[in-house]
Order: structure tokens, then C-alpha cells, then sequence
């Protein structure tokens, strides 16, 4: 199909610029209708490239869906194998779950159309993993109400629908789903960087604790929650999603402690690392996550209390949460804030009084700049969330008379975690530092720190919220891992000024990112972990 276009002459004498506009812009238009026709012809033609990539798209989905499903089925099988065998099984299960999540997230972002902005790229990862899981908390306490049989035989229904569902083919989810998109913070590391992450990948996996020797459940929820803080609903969400190994105990044993560790730490790290974007660079938030997982403190608070890689993290959340739906710009970030919160209600019911400030926080500070209408929306999708922790509170409402607020002896774990590691003795200059850029200070060396001031202030609002809380309510919020993220975090600071005021030298820069690099290392005991490590075996 073509279209004639006679020539437009100039009317008027020679350098008169002006055109007949109306005949043009009916050509304009014809010419955009034509453009349109034949993309809608080209669409419709018959590729065999197309049905190409939907088959190599279901194939690779549903054999690695459908092949790791096989390690629950397998591995009962051979109770034989060493533990360090299981141990490696276990964590691809585990991993594989926590993939479920993700994409359970991101449905629900598809199907309620929320759009969102992001600091980094693993804020989006942070937050559909969250998201994903907490949906899977409520669907597997739903199905903890029927009977053994039918819970085992619910088990296999819902991840064989959700194979199919995540294999099926379509256009969006070839041109669209790809696992490397998420994570486009770390495609462009440098030599330092990529070793750093090695570094940090060895540390985590040699700084598994020594495994507990009980195998009954009951025994085992007092080895990871001696205070009984945890709720029935996590309980129950870990029962269910290990539910074919729960007639092997030592197999039922070892996916508990696989899931503190690998959940609970794992995503500690993701979010602590998510979180540090918002005030250093990159560089420094990846020292920032081998920092805590270097320190000796990482190994002796497991050893001492396995349950806090659940129940003093999520101060952690909280804080990035906060964060996040600020950056979000987007109201429809309430149905996680309220979701965040029934989750820290079930890890332990008093968290589920940090919805008071928080919601005094956003309402009169944080989102100060907002509509009236925008504060209302948020609130209006947090409600079901904050329903449910509603629920959850009242309903066993006397284990708040079990909170363990700070005391005496809380001084001495908090100089204990700072002592032990030489890094942390800079967070004494970063809080000083940090304070002065809040005051909006004059001097030079502040101003040219280049860190959001309105984030400076949050995040001190946010930490003497944290601190209050612990006062009147649990320690849980800024003991154990709570305290040495935020070490670490105003560790960083100076190092982000001093990288800013030479950013020209990247020389000096590496020089100095490799010292810290090595009194991180030369201080983490890592010896004794690969001793812990080797028991394993044993």
C-alpha cells in the first residue's frame, strides 16, 4: 500500500519560509497510519523463531522447576548420604523456594499494576522476595488447618500448578523475565569488587554454625526461640514448606537450620546491602556486607542463639522499608508496609507495635510533601496488612508480658559486638559525621559529603525510634545482628568522605579499599570457622 505525496511548494518570493502546515499535517498523519498498518501486518505473520524460543522457554522452566522438586522426593530415599551431601541438597530446595517467592512477587506486582521506583536494582529484588514469601506465610497457614494427609497431598498440588503457571510460554515472559535483569548493580563490578563478593560469598558459607542434635520439633523451635518470641504462623509456614521431609527428623532438623541460616541471613545481607545504596556507593556497600559477615561477632551470636538470624534482623527491614516507600512514589507501597508488619507481628508480637510511629513517621514527616489524598491511599492499601497484624496481636495478646526491654546487661553486649571488631571504631567519626551533615553544617569537609540530608535524618529518626522502642518494649530490635548493622553503616561514612574527596585518584581509592578490605579479613577468625565448618563432616 503506498500513498502519492505531491510536492509542497513555498509560497512567496525566495527565503519565505512559510508552508501550507494544514496540508502537512494530513500527510503526517497518513504517513503514522501507514507505519502503524504495517507493524500490525508484520505482527501477524507466521514466525517459526517465535514458537522456537516459547518451546526452549517451557523446556529449560519445567525441567529445572520440575527437577529440584525431585529432591524431596529423592533425598528420603537416601538417608544415607553424608550430611554435607544433604546439606547441599537442602540448599538448592531451599533456593528454589526463595525463587518461588520472587516470582510470586512480581505476579503481584503485574496483577495489582504496582509500579515503583527503586534506589538500586536490588531493592526490587529485596522487596519481591519479602512480598512473595509473606503471601506464601498466609497460604501455608491456610493449608495447616487440614489434615496431615491433605496437607501433604496441598503441598504437591500448589507447586505443580505453580511450575505450570511459571513454564507456560508468552511473549512478555520470554522478552521480559530474565534473572541476570534484577541484579544489572553487579554487572559492572571491577577486579576489587568481584573479589570482595567472592570474599563475602566464602565468608557466608564457612560461617555456618555447628549444627543442633535434636531432631524433635517442639525441642527444636526452644533451640531457636528459647524466649518463645516466635509466632504459631511461622511455625506453621516452615512446617508446610518443608512438609515432605517431616516424617525424617534429621532431614526435618537440617531444613530448619538451613532456612535461618540461608533466609534469614541471606536476606539480611540483600537488605542491609539495599539499604546502604541509599547513603554510600557501591563499592563501599559491598565492604559494608563483608564487614558484618567478617566480624567474629557473626559466628559467636549464632553459636550462642541461632533463632536471631530470624528475630533480630528485622529491625533491618523495618528500616529499609521505610526507605523504600518513601522512594517508591508510588501509594500502592502500602500493601507492603502493612505486610511487612504482620510478618515482624509473627517473628514476635511486639513488633507489632511499630506501626504506631510508623504511621506517625510517614504521615507527618516523611511524606510531608505528598497530598492529603496520597497519604490516605497508602493507608488505604496497608490495611490489609495491618489487619492481619491485628489479628495476630489480639489474639494471643498475653506474650507481650514476655518482652525483654533493655537492661544492665545490654551495655555490656553492645561495647562487646564494637570492641570486637577494629573496623567498627570508625563509626564513632560516622555518626559524628553524620550528625553535623542533619544540623545542615557549615563546615567544608560536611558539605561536600554528598549523601541525601533528608535520608541523614531519617535514618536518625528512625534509629532513636528503634532505640525507644527497645526501652519500653523488646531488646530484639537493637541487640545482636540489629546492633552490628548499624555499626558497620556508620563505619562506612567516613570512607564514603574520604572516596569523594579523591575521586579523582582512583589509584589511592583501590589502595585504600584493599587496606580496609584486609583488616576486614585479618580479623574475622577464619580459621575457627572452617574448624566449625569441618565438624560437619564428622
Amino acid at each position: 500500500m503506498k500513498l502519492e505525496v505531491k510536492s509542497i511548494k513555498l509560497k512567496g518570493p525566495v527565503g519565505d519560509r512559510s508552508f501550507d502546515f494544514e496540508e502537512i499535517r494530513t500527510i503526517n498523519a497518513l504517513n503514522r497510519i501507514l507505519f502503524l498498518s504495517d507493524n500490525i501486518e508484520n505482527t501477524l505473520v507466521k514466525s517459526s523463531n517465535i514458537w522456537f524460543l516459547k518451546s526452549k522457554f517451557f523446556l529449560y522452566r519445567a525441567l529445572t522447576y520440575f527437577g529440584i522438586l525431585l529432591i524431596p522426593i529423592w533425598l528420603p530415599k537416601t538417608l544415607h548420604l553424608n550430611t554435607v551431601l544433604q546439606i547441599i541438597m537442602l540448599v538448592f530446595y531451599t533456593l528454589f523456594m526463595c525463587s518461588q517467592w520472587f516470582m510470586l512477587g512480581k505476579e503481584v506486582d503485574h496483577r495489582l499494576k504496582i509500579y515503583f521506583r527503586v534506589n538500586s536494582s536490588i531493592d526490587r529484588v529485596v522487596y519481591r522476595l519479602f512480598l512473595g514469601m509473606i503471601f506464601f506465610v498466609l497460604l501455608f497457614n491456610t493449608i495447616s488447618f487440614l489434615p496431615h494427609k491433605w496437607i501433604y497431598n496441598s503441598y504437591w498440588v500448589i507447586w505443580a500448578v505453580l511450575g505450570l503457571f511459571y513454564s507456560w510460554p508468552t511473549r512478555g515472559k520470554i522478552i521480559k523475565e530474565s534473572v541476570t535483569t534484577n541484579f544489572n548493580e553487579f554487572k559492572y563490578l571491577d577486579s576489587f569488587e568481584k573479589t570482595l563478593v567472592f570474599l563475602s560469598l566464602l565468608m557466608f558459607v564457612f560461617s555456618i554454625p555447628e549444627l543442633p542434635k535434636l531432631t524433635n520439633i517442639e525441642a527444636l523451635k526452644l533451640f531457636f526461640d528459647p524466649f518463645e518470641k516466635i509466632g504459631n504462623q511461622y511455625w506453621n509456614f516452615l512446617l508446610v514448606g518443608y512438609y515432605p521431609f517431616f516424617k525424617y527428623p534429621i532431614l526435618f532438623k537440617l531444613a530448619w537450620c538451613i532456612h535461618f541460616y540461608l533466609v534469614g541471613l541471606g536476606l539480611f545481607c540483600l537488605t542491609f546491602y539495599a539499604m546502604l545504596r541509599f547513603f554510600v556507593s557501591r563499592r563501599l556497600s559491598l565492604l559494608g556486607v563483608f564487614a558484618v559477615l567478617s566480624s567474629w561477632s557473626f559466628t559467636k551470636i549464632l553459636a550462642s542463639n541461632y533463632g536471631d538470624a530470624i528475630t533480630t534482623t528485622y529491625s533491618l527491614l523495618w528500616v529499609w522499608t521505610l526507605l523504600w516507600v518513601v522512594k517508591s512514589a508510588t501509594y500502592r507501597a502500602g500493601l507492603f508496609l502493612g505486610l511487612v508488619s504482620y510478618l515482624g507481628t509473627i517473628i514476635n508480637q511486639s513488633f507489632a507495635l511499630l506501626v504506631i510511629p510508623q504511621c506517625i513517621l510517614l504521615y507527618l514527616l516523611f511524606l510531608r510533601d505528598k497530598t492529603i489524598w496520597y497519604k490516605r491511599q497508602i493507608l488505604k492499601y496497608s490495611l490489609f496488612g495491618l489487619s492481619l497484624t491485628a489479628v495476630v496481636l489480639f489474639s494471643n495478646i498475653d506474650i507481650l508480658q514476655n518482652m525483654i526491654p533493655i537492661d544492665e546487661n545490654y551495655f555490656a553486649e553492645f561495647t562487646k559486638i564494637l570492641n570486637r571488631k577494629a573496623f567498627y571504631s570508625l563509626s564513632y567519626f560516622g555518626f559524628i559525621i553524620l550528625l553535623f551533615k542533619a544540623f545542615d553544617s557549615k563546615i567544608t569537609i560536611i558539605r561536600e559529603l554528598k549523601v541525601n540530608r533528608e535520608n541523614v535524618i531519617e535514618i536518625f529518626i528512625i534509629i532513636f525510634i528503634l532505640f525507644l522502642s527497645s526501652l519500653v518494649l523488646d531488646s530484639y530490635l537493637v541487640k545482636s545482628f540489629s546492633l552490628m548493622w548499624m555499626f558497620v553503616f556508620f563505619s562506612l561514612i567516613p570512607l564514603e568522605l574520604v572516596f569523594q574527596s579523591i575521586s579523582r585518584l582512583r589509584s589511592s581509592r583501590n589502595m585504600i579499599y584493599l587496606i580496609y578490605i584486609l583488616i576486614c579479613l585479618l580479623d574475622s577468625h577464619f580459621e575457627g570457622r572452617v574448624k566449625i565448618f569441618l565438624r560437619l563432616f564428622n
